[in-house]
């Protein structure tokens, strides 16, 4: 036989092997629950990484690097604003940490994720108070990548 006709055998052979053990493992798994669930929390989109960008007029760009979109939900409550991320799970604990904005001038004085009991909030604390509403946010995609961005206008002077 040719070498290439034994590789061949052998990953089959490799491919049974790993199926079987896949089967046998599924028939002892604790129910199909709980399988459900764990799926569900693997399927989740995880929060990689957040960053804060001071703009060239004064304003600010606040992003959320993410594998993937989600449903987004923004409240504003006086200088707070909140943007809900409906189903996305902290994929590392450090990105609970704030990031301490105050340091760079207004508009943002403190950026921080916060788990929630249906994903995450981008709790976003403001040096002045907003517009009537909550800036615009968007997604852009790259890849298999999605960042939302929250562009906040310059701090009237």
């Amino acid at each position: 036989m040719t070498r290439a006709v034994l590789t061949a055998l052998a990953s089959i052979a490799c491919g049974a092997l790993i199926l079987g053990s896949e089967l046998a493992l599924a028939e002892s798994a604790p129910s199909k629950a709980a399988a459900q669930g764990d799926l569900e929390k693997d399927l989740a989109v995880e929060v990689i990484f957040t960053g804060y960008v001071r703009r060239t007029d004064k304003g600010a760009s606040i992003f959320v690097r993410m594998t993937g979109e989600v449903p987004v939900e923004a409240e504003r409550a006086g200088r707070r604003l909140t943007y809900r991320l409906s189903g996305a799970k902290l994929g590392v604990r450090n990105n609970a940490n704030p990031l301490p904005t105050n340091y760079f001038g207004p508009p943002v004085s403190n950026v921080a994720l916060v788990p929630s009991s249906t994903g995450v909030d981008l709790v976003i604390d403001l040096s002045a108070g907003p517009d009537e509403a909550a800036p615009k946010h968007r997604f852009v995609n790259g890849g298999q990548l999605a960042t939302l961005v929250v562009e906040l206008p310059p701090s009237p002077q």
